[in-house]
């Protein structure tokens, strides 16, 4: 395994421990795709494209939840003040 995949796998073992200790149920879809794509890149012979689509998908996915997090978290705020949450 060359060493960019190394680091590749090693990133998204630390993603998924990191998802698990933090967002376990919020992140659940993006936890899947580093899942997918830990499985895919562990391969003797993993598939480029499919890992890069992957890869993409969780990168895009990741923005959204960090452009969304401020909100997530004012709508939390509130639902627990009226005691929805």
């Amino acid at each position: 395994m060359t060493t960019k995949r190394q680091d590749l796998v090693e990133a998204l073992a630390q993603s998924l421990k990191a998802i698990d200790a933090d967002y376990s149920e919020e992140m659940r879809e993006l936890r899947a795709l580093f899942e997918e794509a830990h499985r895919e890149a562990v391969k003797a012979e993993p598939n480029d494209v499919k890992l890069k689509a992957l890869l993409k998908d969780a990168g895009e996915m990741a923005r959204t939840f960090a452009t969304l997090d401020p909100v997530w978290q004012a709508v939390q705020r509130v639902s627990r003040l009226f005691g929805i949450l």
